[in-house]
């Protein structure tokens, strides 16, 4: 299972997500994009999440 925050990532919000990673990817690359401005590639967060 694999988990993001947007705490995780330098941004003052709460957002969590949970799952598995294609899913948190995904969750977390269009809440980052609708709601920072900041838009990162499936493959991008899911190497974000590998190395963590």
């Amino acid at each position: 299972m694999a988990i993001a925050t947007c705490r995780d990532y330098g941004y003052d919000c709460d957002f969590v997500v949970e799952g598995d990673i294609d899913k948190v990817a995904i969750e977390f690359g269009k809440h980052s994009a609708e709601h920072h401005g900041i838009e990162y590639s499936k493959e991008t967060l899911t190497k974000f999440m590998v190395k963590k």
